[in-house]
């Protein structure tokens, strides 16, 4: 988690979720189902960003992509002790609103509130450190439980777009020669390096789709253009070639999961990026 961004947004209240949740495989889980559960036996596992079941725009952006899409969409518990809370929201908004120097107690207000978010901030980087294995047990068993042609695909917002880009490397079964995800989407992923993303998709090439702002301070637009660029010289540009980037013009960090409704260019981009996850999805589940 690298920068303010990353908790700041917008809670929406727009709809309230229709799925149910349930212990599968150890783990407090979200299905959000599809009107037709018949059309597909196909899986997607949703890893959602750093404020985990506490924000309930996950819940709300998983049924839109069951509804869209036809697939079982998964969203588990997995954050250890749980996610950020969202207080965390307004205390981001103090920090970094602009205070003039020479106001005192603006800056003093400034520095508790920082205080305060490094109580949160810090338990959370700490006690998410070596939640992957915990993770990737999770996948395997719901892989292990589709049925025979099913596939199953993962979707990663910020923070739970490192955790499912990991899972793209990964096999599924240990040992075993058959990728566990079969595509993959991500939106403004945090907590990677340009290399990392063709690195983690050398190995079993799943179908990698990303959606991202032009004013990301975790993946800033040259950091993109190296992404993007060292696909390119590796599997071509073709439709088929694999892989997708797309650069959504005014948004920040976070948009795809927590835009504020009442900035057109933002919300319509998060509409956006919702289409592009279920496409990709259908094309390749």
């Amino acid at each position: 988690m690298s920068c303010a961004d990353c908790f700041k947004g917008s809670v929406h209240d727009h709809a309230k979720p229709t799925g149910t949740e349930e212990i599968l495989h150890g783990v407090r889980t979200y299905t959000a189902s599809p009107v037709d559960s018949a059309a597909s036996q196909s899986t997607i596992i949703f890893i959602t960003d750093a404020f985990g079941f506490n924000l309930i725009n996950s819940k709300i952006l998983a049924d839109i992509y069951a509804s869209k899409s036809g697939f079982c969409v998964l969203v588990p518990d997995i954050i250890p002790g749980g996610g950020v809370p969202l207080s965390s929201l307004a205390l981001m908004e103090t920090a970094t609103a602009p205070v003039a120097w020479w106001n005192v107690y603006g800056q003093i207000r400034r520095i508790v509130t920082v205080v305060r978010m490094m109580t949160i901030f810090m338990p959370f980087a700490i006690r998410t450190r070596g939640v992957f294995p915990s993770i990737l047990a999770y996948a395997r068993a719901v892989r292990a439980e589709l049925p025979a042609g099913a596939k199953l695909g993962a979707a990663g917002f910020c923070w739970g777009g490192l955790q499912t880009t990991k899972l793209t490397e990964e096999s599924a079964v240990e040992g075993g020669s058959e990728a566990l995800i079969d595509a993959h989407f991500t939106a403004h992923p945090a907590g990677m390096k340009p290399p990392q993303f063709l690195e983690s998709h050398r190995k079993f090439k799943v179908p990698l789709s990303i959606a991202v702002g032009d004013k990301d301070f975790v993946l800033s637009k040259d950091n993109v253009a190296t992404i993007e660029a060292g696909f390119r010289t590796e599997y071509g540009n073709s439709e088929d070639a694999g892989y997708q980037v797309k650069i959504y013009q005014g948004c920040g960090h976070g948009f795809a999961v927590r835009a504020d409704p009442k900035k057109t260019i933002e919300n319509e981009a998060a509409g956006q990026a919702t289409e592009q996850a279920v496409a990709w999805f259908k094309r390749y589940l």
